[in-house]
């Protein structure tokens, strides 16, 4: 039996500049409860909460145990805000856009390392000599 007493409908998303945004699976209950029942990772927050997360290496592990399928590698992607009086999921964040629109940007982003623009020392004495 799930966790999940109720799924509220999403807010249409803005339109995200540079072509970030793609077709998303949307979490249903059941992930949502797998996420709940495996999270390893848990951060307490003020009222009672707890917002729950699974790390690339649980869902790793749990995927040779057989505890998790194939896809559920998108778990990593899902944020749940627990409330514990209550029982029940307060907020699902999904990361998933994010993750994909970092990855689509990193050799963008490496062109401003700071190790790209320190002077090449052999280079000036070459012109100094």
């Amino acid at each position: 039996m799930s966790n999940v007493h109720a799924i509220r409908k999403a807010r249409p998303e803005p339109l995200f500049l540079f072509d970030a945004r793609r077709p998303l699976q949307p979490a249903d209950p059941e992930m949502i409860s797998r996420l709940i029942t495996h999270a390893d990772q848990a951060t307490r927050l003020p009222g009672g909460r707890l917002r729950l997360r699974i790390s690339s290496d649980m869902i790793g592990r749990l995927q040779a145990q057989g505890k998790l399928g194939a896809g559920d590698y998108r778990l990593s992607d899902l944020t749940v805000d627990w409330d514990e009086a209550e029982g029940q999921v307060i907020r699902v964040r999904d990361d998933a856009r994010l993750r994909d629109a970092s990855a689509r940007w990193a050799d963008w982003d490496a062109l401003w390392d700071e190790d790209s623009y320190r002077p090449d020392i052999e280079s000036l004495h070459a012109v100094a000599a």
